[in-house]
């Protein structure tokens, strides 16, 4: 199948979605055509197609022929040839294709309005062609694959076979399943299929129904999700839940995760240590499994049931964090939610929803209790968080501590706290805005280290000389408490953490005897 001669300035663009066969440019051949493939041709270059002949009536193409000009002297307008990009493929870009098909049914309608819609969005093709486009001959497969991957960790509920994996892809369909499976070693089905289980082992411990994770993981067929669920893990999804429920092997990655497991009575399996927030871990038989992030071959070695971890506050998961589905189901909790809808979320996860409301229910008797006692105390009296490190200081906020000082105990916050979500750093004579009536120390930015503890200590004896400091209502009244030899357990955003602060606050604000922070 030859193309008619066009004008001299012309050029040709041909974009091959389907078709089996071989091309043939001016005087050089391409042996075969691949599907999603797309070439720019020169002006004045014969083309001629050589398709499979059983298979013509299924090729499916575009051929477009068009002039680009380009500016010259006093603002006229010449054709340019833009040389001979070579062959190049398309990569997954569902719009694009329906673009091609828009423009196609405004040329075929002949009116001067819709051929200048035409042509715009031929222009905004050719800009999607090029950008999305493989500059090489063929697409490095592996590559390909890799996106393809990616593509199935993000969107394993939407509906998905190996014909839309292949053209993501750029080959073909048997092409695409052959190298899959060199590359992965198991088929692209199986490995969705894969993902979709694992995510199902995540939300069968919330209670939901066994229909509602089947479709919310991309099986339409519960009973069908139900064999293939026993075929790889050799349990039903209700006998996992069994299981599961008599005790779960959990492994915790932040100190504040533990803090709600021990709020419900629970010991984890294993979990990170940090010695900056020293939350408990009652009798000690936890696996230490990392500092500050958890070693990926200890948490491995741990073989947890369930793996508990928050979202960081600034930016999505790292590497590392994706690999936690693939040691086990993984909860991982909103950063920006309470501590109280985290305390619940973790019980249902492990059912302990009626422990967690038992907990909550003395957890709020107590803080109507201590509430009570330091309004007659304190009455309208503010009380300011000041955190110390090696260096700085800083304001704490309505979250963290002020939740429970703030919140839970509606004690006065100063003038400005109320703008302030989390921490504010500040210069010692900036306190004196705040204008508290009583002042909390506490750390900030404590590593851990006995280095740390030393330098907050050699900063507060500091502030004993200084005249910003010794200007201020609270340090005037006595009225400055320390809780800094703590480090981070009273600002850590958890049940637990927040149960020993009520108890601390109570015992420093409530003490006439309080004042001895240096």
């Amino acid at each position: 199948m030859s193309f008619p001669a066009q004008d001299h300035n012309l050029h040709t663009l041909l974009l091959v979605l389907e078709a089996s066969g071989s091309i043939e440019i001016g005087t050089r051949q391409i042996v075969s055509l691949q599907d999603r493939q797309f070439f720019v041709i020169g002006p004045n270059t014969p083309v001629s197609l050589k398709l499979v002949p059983d298979q013509e009536h299924q090729a499916e193409y575009y051929c477009i022929w068009f002039h680009v000009m380009q500016e010259s002297e006093a603002g006229h307008f010449t054709p340019v040839d833009i040389g001979d990009p070579g062959e190049r493929f398309i990569a997954n870009d569902p719009f694009l294709l329906d673009r091609l098909r828009e423009m196609e049914s405004y040329v075929r309608s002949h009116h001067h309005w819709n051929r200048m819609k035409a042509n715009i969005i031929f222009q905004e093709a050719l800009l999607l062609l090029f950008q999305g486009a493989s500059s090489k001959k063929q697409l490095d497969i592996s590559q390909a694959i890799a996106r393809t991957l990616d593509y199935m960790e993000q969107y394993y509920a939407e509906p998905i076979n190996r014909e839309k994996l292949a053209a993501m892809a750029g080959v073909s369909s048997d092409y695409y399943t052959r190298a899959f499976k060199k590359i992965v070693g198991k088929s692209p089905m199986e490995y969705l299929s894969e993902i979709r289980i694992h995510r199902a082992k995540q939300l069968i411990p919330s209670g939901d129904s066994m229909r509602a994770i089947a479709q919310s993981v991309g099986f339409s067929d519960e009973f069908y999700f139900s064999r293939k669920f026993k075929a790889m893990t050799g349990r039903s999804p209700i006998t996992y839940l069994k299981t599961f429920r008599q005790g779960p092997k959990i492994a915790s990655l932040k100190p504040l995760l533990t803090g709600h497991l021990l709020a419900l009575g629970i010991e984890p399996h294993a979990s990170v240590v940090n010695r900056a927030c020293p939350v408990a871990t009652g009798a000690g038989g936890t696996m230490n499994i990392g500092e500050l992030m958890p070693d990926l071959d200890k948490l491995v070695a741990a073989r947890p049931d369930l793996i508990l971890t928050r979202e960081r506050r600034d930016c999505g998961k790292s590497q590392k964090e994706k690999m936690y589905d693939h040691i086990a189901p993984t909860v991982t909790l909103p950063f920006y939610d309470s501590w109280r809808n985290h305390l619940q979320t973790i019980a249902k996860v492990v059912d302990r929803e009626q422990e967690a409301y038992d907990w909550l229910q003395r957890y709020e008797r107590q803080s109507a209790i201590t509430r009570d006692r330091l309004r007659n105390k304190l009455g309208d009296e503010s009380i300011l968080v000041v955190g110390i490190s090696g260096d700085k200081i800083c304001v704490y906020g309505q979250r963290n501590l002020g939740a429970v000082l703030y919140g839970d105990l509606q004690l006065a916050m100063p003038e400005g706290v109320a703008a302030i979500a989390h921490c504010k750093e500040v210069t010692l004579e900036q306190l004196a805005q705040f204008e508290a009536g009583h002042i909390l120390l506490t750390s900030y930015k404590h590593d851990g280290t006995a280095v740390t503890d030393l330098a907050i200590r050699e900063q507060i004896d500091g502030l004993s000389t200084r005249a910003a400091w010794q200007k201020l209502k609270a340090v005037r009244d006595g009225a400055v408490y320390s809780m800094y030899d703590s480090r981070h357990l009273y600002t850590s955003y958890n049940s637990w953490s927040h149960k020993l602060l009520l108890e601390q606050a109570e015992r420093l604000l409530l003490s006439d005897s309080s004042k001895g922070w240096s």
